[in-house]
């Protein structure tokens, strides 16, 4: 009895462990990637801000006086003195601001260095920082957790430095700080670029310095830079205690050695605190210089290809001396990759618990029994010992059928007839495999689902000659009703048409309606006809399918001759296509009339055309999930905050405008699940 119980409880925290390794392999896998994501949108905004902070100087320093900076770069929001003064002495460690009757730090105004220079050698001839300091304020306000020093040095010995900084400092500090940075700005650096962590002499912190030039009449004359403290870059890795207290999380960057060999150097690794103070530091740069490795050659070898490939991904090896799991990100554009580092009896270590728990409960029961039987007399030790060996039996028959489930035998069945707790438990086994094998079938129809739609929007954008195209769907359930397209017409193979639809309702009756009219479409434009035309016999198609249901969907399509630059459009219930112009204070709309497609079979469409795309206007096709998304006061994030965020990322890339606005959307709304599906196709005229 006692072996068989043995085996059961090994067979249970065998099958744990097992669970455990594979589930903590592809949670870590995932946190690095979704770390990796973060960290490049959060550098992305610090190279925004650099660019702002480069322009603005370069316009001070050569409008002198008559430099006023634009209202959309400053902060007009009031904030709480007490609760802003607060969250400063956090974020520099300073829980005093004022040391010998000086202010170490001050927040009020730019710090200037004026150098070594003459006066007549300065590039910044104006004394007083008050029409740029607005820009300096705003960039740490709206960024806090991204900015801890903003810096701009010039090759005439001149800086700047918010918040300023006063002489209550270490000799060394103001040697190390007074210095400009000659050697970045030599480099020329007309493109952000990023330095590996070091310790600010300051507050403690490690920091990475981004730096961008500043151009002025065509010659470089200084770069300005921004320290990002490292901890709040990877502050996400808090919550890695649900794995094990002792993880390693470390920054690493390969590289050759001096032997041409390939090597993994770590620049930054995380420490362990107990205080507010210590979590302040959690990151250490490398004071010498430290190699990774692992006992395992040939498993390092591995991963140190996959680094040089530019990949993420989970490799179960060594690591000082210990099995472990390595979770690593592929490498950004310098070459530095997140490693999570988790050791292998961590993760079961509660299967383990468990297993020991389970043996030592049996081993007990089992002390007890023996003493019954040798209190008792011979015909009850009899007695007990077949009652036990049915008992036994029981278990073993429930352990085979546990053993079937586990290998994927849904067709199992224990039979076990007794009416005690053990009869129970057979009878509520046989009632849970039919609906767990239910649900796994439900689940996997869902991904097939999910895949099939997936493949039925746009994998890649067209390429058409002075256009930046691209779309995208995101749906809040796993199936959604939004859809979009690009068609070529059949008339005039050159020219495109643009499609964005949006069923009525979510999931699944959204999904199978959106595919069939998706299907509808492109049938129907494999034949001549206009717009109107192609969206009147489409029209009649899903009526016929939605009469009993009272499903319905909204469209617009957009077709566009790019020899002609111009535009012709049809709308059915759909929001009118917009269409962005800098130099409007507005969107322009592309109106018309139409009703939804399947609410009246007979229901004709009308064609607008002739409108001109320009060069520099951006058309936009989305669905009312982006401008009647709603945050916790319920207000919607609107067209008007659509343009604004258009309006200040105009000059990127298609692509990157759309993951602006979803960002945007997904920020505005405040929650984790959006409620209703995006969608979003954004065509370019480039200049």
């Amino acid at each position: 009895m006692l072996e068989s119980l043995h085996s059961l409880s090994g067979e249970i925290g065998g099958e744990v462990r097992s669970e455990l390794v594979n589930k903590s392999s592809v949670e870590l896998k995932r946190l690095v990637e979704d770390h990796a994501r973060v960290l490049s949108k959060e550098r992305k905004i610090v190279e925004l801000r650099l660019q702002q902070l480069s322009a603005e100087l370069t316009a001070w320093i050569e409008e002198g006086d008559m430099f006023v900076l634009p209202e959309i770069l400053v902060d007009s929001t009031d904030h709480d003195t007490e609760s802003d003064y607060e969250r400063l002495q956090q974020k520099y460690g300073q829980h005093n601001f004022v040391m010998h009757g000086r202010r170490e730090i001050d927040f009020n105004y730019v710090g200037y260095g004026s150098g070594y220079l003459g006066t007549a050698d300065r590039i910044i001839q104006q004394r007083s920082t008050d029409a740029i300091f607005p820009l300096f304020k705003t960039i740490e306000q709206r960024n806090p957790n991204l900015t801890l020093w903003i810096k701009a040095d010039f090759i005439s010995g001149e800086s700047l430095t918010y918040p300023a900084r006063s002489t209550g400092m270490s000799m060394g500090q103001m040697m190390n700080e007074s210095q400009p940075q000659t050697a970045s700005i030599l480099q020329e650096n007309l493109l952000p670029t990023w330095s590996l962590p070091k310790k600010d002499p300051l507050t403690g912190r490690t920091v990475l310095t981004a730096s961008l030039a500043i151009v002025v009449q065509g010659e470089t004359v200084g770069s300005v830079s921004i320290d990002v403290p490292l901890d709040t870059l990877l502050s996400g890795n808090n919550h890695l205690n649900m794995f094990s207290h002792n993880i390693d999380s470390l920054l690493i960057k390969p590289q050759l050695n001096d032997n041409g060999t390939g090597v993994v150097e770590v620049v930054a690794k995380e420490v362990s605190g107990t205080n507010l103070k210590t979590m302040m530091h959690m990151w250490e740069p490398s004071t010498a210089e430290v190699m990774l490795s692992s006992s395992d050659s040939v498993l390092f070898s591995k991963f140190k290809e996959l680094l040089k490939e530019g990949k993420s991904g989970v490799v179960s090896m060594p690591y000082k001396g210990r099995d472990s799991i390595w979770a690593f990100s592929a490498p950004d554009k310098r070459g530095i990759s997140l490693v999570l580092i988790l050791l292998y009896d961590d993760v079961v270590k509660p299967a383990e618990n468990a297993k020991k728990f389970v043996t030592s409960v049996i081993s007990q029961q089992y002390r007890s029994t023996f003493l019954v039987l040798v209190a008792v007399v011979l015909l009850v030790s009899i007695l007990a010992f077949m009652l036990s060996h049915r008992f036994t039996k029981n278990i073993l028959i429930l352990a085979k059928g546990v053993k079937r489930i586990a290998s994927g035998d849904f067709a199992a069945k224990v039979e076990i007839s007794n009416a005690d707790e053990v009869g129970e438990l057979a009878d509520n086994f046989n009632k849970m495999v039919p609906s767990l094998q239910e649900h796994i079938e439900i689940k996997s129809a869902l991904d097939v689902a999910m895949e099939v739609q997936t493949n039925l929007l746009p994998q890649s954008s067209p390429h058409i000659s002075g256009y930046d195209i691209y779309g995208e769907s995101k749906y809040c359930d796993e199936l959604g009703g939004d859809y979009f397209d690009y068609i070529k017409s059949y008339v005039d193979q050159e020219n495109i048409r643009f499609t964005v639809g949006d069923v009525s309702g979510h999931g699944v009756p959204a999904a199978m309606l959106m595919g069939s009219i998706r299907g509808y479409v492109r049938a129907r434009s494999l034949s001549s006809g206009t717009l109107g035309e192609v969206l009147a016999d489409v029209n009649k198609l899903v009526a016929e399918d939605t009469c009993k249901t009272a499903q319905f969907m909204t469209m617009v399509m957009v077709e566009l001759d790019p020899l002609k630059n111009e535009l012709r459009w049809v709308r059915a219930g759909h929001d009118p296509a917009l269409i962005f112009d800098h130099t409007q204070e507005e969107f322009i709309q592309l109106e018309g009339n139409g009703i939804a497609l399947g609410a009246v079979a007979e229901a004709t469409y009308s064609e607008s055309c002739c409108f001109d795309l320009n060069a520099g206007q951006i058309l936009i096709l989305g669905t009312d999930g982006i401008w009647e998304a709603s945050n916790s006061d319920g207000e919607f994030f609107g067209k008007e905050r659509l343009w604004k965020v258009i309006n200040s990322a105009k000059d990127l890339s298609a692509e990157t405008l759309v993951e602006t606005i979803f960002d945007a959307v997904h920020e505005f709304t405040g929650r984790n699940k959006q409620e209703d599906d995006l969608t979003v196709v954004v065509v370019k005229r480039n200049n």
